[in-house]
């Protein structure tokens, strides 16, 4: 199997978590939270999802049993949350193996939608590629400012600032004039609403890296994905990084890519985290937007290049059905 981190050497056991109610856990930001039951479901039906990555003295832990960790044991979840180090600790990990409630809340922060705002200003006034960037978004703190918002961009999408796949985005055509008691729920709640041009949609995307927080950052692949019409995960293409680029390549010149990837690169090598970061990208009609999200934890994306790398090429898919949660890779062809 694949060491997940190569930027940071492990020598010693690594303890994997899949917990993906982080983004909601995030966005209650206490360490009693409680996720709604399809999410508790997902985790104890994939909490064996780590083992795709995980070596044979590696733990992947069920979320149940107690943890008897040695010192040196370095902890890879999904995502931190104050929820997940209180889980933790109620489960016998010692305090030297956890982050800070400070660097939690840095994590947090981080993670919070302005910083997707804030960078996709940025690349875009940096990077122009020849006018063929697309997507505008701002952060709004009053109904009236989410009014003008969407009276800017026509049709939007309203977000809030922390929420996890297809939930908390809203299409604003859905909603009264200001976005009505959504809207408002969101300001009291997490005192912003994101509002973001609505794209027309040909493909999504997304680059995957590993930060050391020491400036290194490394680049783990491209990612092609695809969500329903409400933005939530289905899939990704498992296939080798060549592939991937050839298919990209028949929308948007090659240079453009590698131009948006070494400009990330710079970019992160700024942020003091130590960890994966997926960067959901779109084709649009209207041209590229190269930030959509920035994810500061694992996702699917990272997965699809592990599994990749290991020489299995297909459908990563998640599916819900019969009640249940599922997880496979299936092989194209016959």
């Amino acid at each position: 199997m694949l060491r997940l981190c190569h930027l940071d050497e492990m020598k010693n056991s690594t303890l994997y978590i899949f917990n993906p109610e982080n983004d909601m856990a995030l966005a209650n930001g206490k360490p009693g939270y409680i996720p709604p039951a399809q999410i508790q479901q997902m985790r104890r039906e994939l909490w064996w999802l780590p083992q795709w990555w995980a070596e044979e003295d590696d733990i992947v832990w069920n979320g149940e049993e107690r943890l008897n960790l040695s010192d040196d044991t370095k902890i890879l979840p999904w995502g931190w949350s104050p929820a997940l180090r209180h889980q933790l600790k109620q489960a016998g990990v010692q305090e030297s193996l956890l982050p800070s409630t400070e660097q939690l809340e840095h994590i947090r922060q981080l993670s919070h939608r302005q910083t997707a705002v804030t960078l996709l200003k940025e690349l875009r006034e940096q990077v122009p590629l020849d006018g063929h960037f697309a997507g505008s978004s701002t952060l709004c703190h009053t109904t009236e400012e989410v009014e003008d918002a969407i009276s800017r961009y026509g049709e939007a999408i309203l977000k809030s600032p922390w929420s996890s796949s297809g939930r908390g985005i809203v299409p604003s055509a859905s909603l009264p004039p200001g976005g009505g008691g959504w809207v408002k729920r969101i300001l009291r709640q997490q005192g912003g609403v994101v509002v973001e041009q609505r794209l027309h949609k040909v493909a999504d995307f997304a680059l995957e890296f590993w930060l050391n927080s020491k400036g290194g950052v490394e680049y783990r692949g491209l990612s092609l994905f695809y969500t329903n019409e409400k933005g939530a995960y289905l899939g990704n293409w498992v296939a080798p990084e060549e592939q991937k680029f050839q298919w990209l390549a028949q929308y948007i010149p090659p240079q453009w890519l590698v131009e948006i990837r070494h400009w990330w690169e710079e970019r992160l090598s700024h942020y003091q985290y130590s960890g994966p970061v997926g960067i959901d990208m779109m084709l649009a009609q209207e041209g590229v937007c190269p930030c959509i999200e920035v994810n500061w934890r694992m996702t699917m994306g990272l997965v699809s290049c592990l599994v990749a790398e290991q020489g299995r090429y297909g459908r990563l898919v998640v599916e819900y059905i019969y009640g249940h949660y599922s997880a496979e890779v299936e092989a194209f062809g016959g």
